[in-house]
């Protein structure tokens, strides 16, 4: 009788206390990157967690890294991918952006040598999406392209 007692007292605390070990540290979602083309597109993005100095790649800056990142990604026609961490502290990163724009970098084609990344970066061969943190927000966390 005891052991069902016991094991009732554990069921019912877990029970209660499940929803508030599954709570978000930070408000907003993860960051996601939408096509909105007929085309596959390649980005990159300098990520706060992979990339040391990740804040000289975003707004007002407009220049790409000298070499070649190994993390470019792609997304299919018509499609909407998830980018990074499950639950980014937003605020914090936004707070870190010298003009408060988080900058994602988009190709038409995917460079896949240096020569090819030279390329794209001397002849700015690529479009920028700078964007805000409302309007992150108000985007419900997906920049997209166009």
């Amino acid at each position: 009788m005891k052991k069902n007692i016991k094991a009732f007292t554990i069921l019912i605390l877990g029970y209660f206390l499940l929803p508030f070990s599954c709570r978000d540290k930070f408000p907003g979602e993860p960051l996601a990157i939408g096509n909105n083309t007929d085309n596959r597109i390649y980005y990159w993005l300098a990520y706060w967690k992979n990339f040391p100095d990740w804040v000289l790649y975003h707004y007002p800056d407009t220049i790409l890294p000298q070499k070649r990142p190994a993390d470019i990604f792609s997304i299919a026609p018509r499609n909407k991918i998830g980018v990074g961490e499950a639950d980014p502290n937003w605020e914090e990163i936004f707070s870190k952006l010298p003009a408060g724009k988080f900058s994602v970098y988009i190709f038409t084609e995917d460079p896949k040598t240096q020569d090819e990344w030279d390329s794209i970066r001397i002849y700015n061969a690529y479009y920028r999406k700078d964007i805000t943190y409302q309007e992150l927000m108000n985007n419900h966390y997906t920049i997209y392209y166009p």
